[in-house]
């Protein structure tokens, strides 16, 4: 089994029309992925080829001169210590994409 990395996905677009419509199907987008867990914020289990594949949905879709769009990769160590409060710690579950 391919190994996986935690990417903590962390989003901010503007507030327009067009913006709220990219800002839905990057939700959208991003729950195949992983699971959300707060407003704008995504934790995903995945493989580097799962990961390869959501950067080049995420290059088609975000506009850099407006959005933004930060991913943090943590390694298994970093997960165990996350540190959370009034909700669980994040757990890896299958990813489903789409």
């Amino acid at each position: 089994m391919p190994q996986k990395l935690f990417y903590l996905i962390i989003y901010d677009l503007p507030d327009d029309k067009a913006a709220n419509k990219r800002r839905n199907r990057l939700h959208k987008m991003l729950s195949g992925y992983g699971q959300w867990t707060q407003y704008s914020v995504f934790e995903c289990f995945l493989t580097a080829t799962q990961f390869a594949r959501l950067q080049v949905q995420l290059e088609r879709l975000v506009k850099p001169e407006t959005d933004s769009v930060r991913v943090y990769i943590l390694d298994a160590g970093a997960v165990k210590r996350t540190m959370t409060y009034g909700s669980e710690k994040p757990r890896q579950t299958e990813a489903i994409i789409l």
